[in-house]
């Protein structure tokens, strides 16, 4: 629609033979406002540029911390977003305005908006956790919840990142949390550190028979983060843990996992 919009404005020749040839779609993946206008050069007015704009949509953030601990704060866990792209940088814009911009004493606009469906079970039960990179947001929240409330309920974590050495996020958190009980068990994977890429998945199938042992006894499974990829690649993981584990055919673990999601303790927040 944007490069309609820029053709019929400019008649712009290259634009709109790029529409024509059906190309239009795939030459704006992964590009902005600006690379159109620096691209194809037009005549435009300020109001006809405005037009071509959209509003900036909020960006959802996990809440890392329970209210329990730490009073009335609301801790978050950003990774600023920077790449290359089409020969030039790039930079996301929220997780940027936040890490390089705010200042202390700065005020932000806010909404707080409740997650209904993810949430911790009773204090009894137990829960596994699948949070590599900044997904591992609202589990920080869950354990200091977890720490809080006495749950005797076990807790277990994947946690997933690049590398041990600059990418383990409150790892003395959870070595604290291990030690007094708010977690019972942690699985990691650092994937740049070794010459095969190890991934959260892999650790859940290396601990595949006490994942099913947890799963089988009511545990309840959380997964937070890419909802691309690893979302994906958790789940079907988790089916040939049970094709595995049971010995039984890919379609009959299929519906072990979907009995779990019916039960909603298979809960995600991705994005």
């Amino acid at each position: 629609k944007t490069l309609d919009t820029y053709a019929a404005v400019t008649s712009h020749d290259d634009v709109k033979a790029l529409i024509a040839a059906g190309e239009g779609r795939g030459w704006i993946v992964g590009r902005q406002l600006i690379d159109l206008v620096l691209t194809f050069p037009g005549a435009l007015s300020a109001e006809q540029l405005r037009a071509l704009t959209r509003p900036l949509a909020p960006r959802a953030y996990s809440i890392a911390s329970s209210r329990r601990e730490v009073g009335e704060e609301a801790h978050l866990l950003i990774s600023a977003v920077r790449y290359q792209s089409h020969g030039r940088a790039r930079k996301g814009v929220a997780s940027n305005f936040v890490t390089e911009r705010i200042k202390r004493g700065d005020r932000v606009r806010i909404k707080l908006r409740p997650n209904r469906h993810f949430r911790l079970p009773p204090p009894d039960r137990d829960i596994i956790m699948v949070g590599p990179g900044t997904g591992v947001a609202p589990f920080r929240a869950f354990v200091q919840e977890r720490r809080a409330t006495a749950a005797s309920g076990r807790s277990w974590l994947f946690f997933g990142d690049r590398q041990f050495t600059h990418d383990f996020l409150y790892q003395l958190e959870w070595q604290e949390a291990l030690a007094d009980g708010a977690l019972t068990r942690m699985d990691v994977a650092f994937s740049r550190d070794r010459p095969e890429k190890i991934y959260v998945q892999h650790r859940m199938w290396d601990a595949r028979r006490d994942l099913l042992d947890w799963l089988e006894g009511g545990a309840y499974f959380y997964v937070c983060g890419d909802a691309k990829a690893m979302a994906k690649d958790v789940r079907a993981t988790l089916i040939r843990a049970f094709a595995d584990v049971k010995a039984i055919s890919p379609e009959a673990a299929e519906r072990c996992v979907a009995a779990i999601e019916r039960e909603r303790r298979y809960l995600q927040d991705t994005y």
